[in-house]
């Protein structure tokens, strides 16, 4: 058997002649077209691994005239929040099993901020970087425009999107937060629990949609919807905290909360907990979110279970398809919730 010299440098034409096809044949191997029989591919992947042929990757960006790479990009949250870190988790899987990279990036701007005057991460200041955008963070509207402006495809959070309508249309996957708040409230009703208190600041959107979810249940059971609903300067656990001392104050007091989020949850578990009241033996308690933190408090946290994973599953796998079909009709994207019950709420 005769055995052929590997070239020093290996070339795609190397690789054609030792397969014994055209240069276009391994091309569109390279490219995974499928219009490459499936013997004529192992032929070429065989002359590949032969030669210890390794593709040059901007070559193939440019023939396929795309970088095959997304950003993940979040906006006005710190490094890296629990929550968007399970949805970076899902894009990558998929990512991964599609064959596609993703770059994080994060950058912090104010919605009072001029969308020209936005700094935007240096890998979206040259084309061709990176095909599309995953938006997730404190999203504003203007930079919102700033990225249309810019016109890279993109697909957002929309939970986190706060724009107002002159933005326009965008695609956007979303999960149930309405939904998943009213069925939270309606369990509850549902155990006898009629003093049923919200907390959470609805100034910021998610908090609004799961409170709208819990006005509708209350409404709907003929009960009388309160809470602590305000702006207050205050990060998630202590806005919990400072909620209590003021719903102590009330009487008669309630005998349930649906905290807006995990983070919510705990701050007003800790606050009863430290003013002797038990959960759920004094209030019942309901968080959302269910971040690992809800199995570890004592009692375990009765939340509302975003599957984050499938939400940055359904991300990448939207602006792939706009990347193929690109401007209107614009997808929206809403995924289910589910309540997970545990020993933080008793029947009345």
């Amino acid at each position: 058997m005769e055995i052929k010299p590997v070239p020093e440098h290996v070339t795609i034409r190397d690789v054609a002649r030792e397969a014994g096809v055209g240069v276009g044949t391994v091309s569109r191997v390279l490219n995974e077209r499928v219009y490459v029989s499936a013997g004529t591919r192992e032929r070429v992947l065989t002359a590949m691994r032969r030669l210890d042929f390794r593709p040059h990757a901007q070559a193939r960006r440019i023939l396929r005239r795309r970088s095959g790479m997304v950003c993940f990009l979040m906006s006005n949250r710190a490094f890296m929040h629990s929550f968007h870190a399970h949805v970076l988790q899902g894009v990558e899987n998929c990512a991964s099993a599609l064959k596609q990279h993703v770059i994080y990036a994060s950058m912090h701007y104010g919605p009072s901020t001029p969308a020209g005057r936005i700094p935007i991460p240096l890998i979206l200041q040259e084309r061709g970087w990176v095909d599309g955008l995953i938006l997730t963070g404190l999203v504003y509207g203007n930079f919102l425009k700033r990225i249309q402006d810019l016109h890279i495809p993109f697909v957002a959070l929309g939970n986190n999107v706060v724009a107002s309508r002159d933005v326009g249309d965008y695609d956007l996957v979303a999960f149930d937060e309405y939904k998943g708040a009213n069925e939270a409230t309606e369990y509850l009703v549902s155990l006898g629990h009629r003093r049923i208190f919200f907390v959470g600041d609805v100034s910021y959107p998610w908090f609004n949609q799961r409170y709208r979810g819990y006005l509708a249940a209350m409404r709907a059971a003929k009960l009388s919807p309160a809470g602590m609903t305000s702006k207050e300067d205050h990060g998630f656990p202590e806005y919990g905290e400072y909620a209590v001392s003021r719903l102590l104050g009330l009487k008669p007091l309630p005998t349930a909360i649906l905290a807006g989020n995990d983070d919510v949850a705990y701050g007003v578990w800790r606050a009863l907990t430290r003013r002797g009241s038990s959960v759920p033996e004094n209030v019942s308690l309901v968080g959302f979110d269910d971040r690992e933190e809800a199995r570890l408090m004592d009692p375990p946290l009765t939340t509302v279970r975003v599957h984050k994973e499938q939400v940055g599953e359904a991300l990448m796998k939207l602006l792939l398809e706009k990347l193929h079909r690109p401007g209107p009709p614009y997808t929206k994207r809403i995924l289910s919730t589910e309540l997970v019950r545990r020993e933080s709420v008793r029947a009345l």
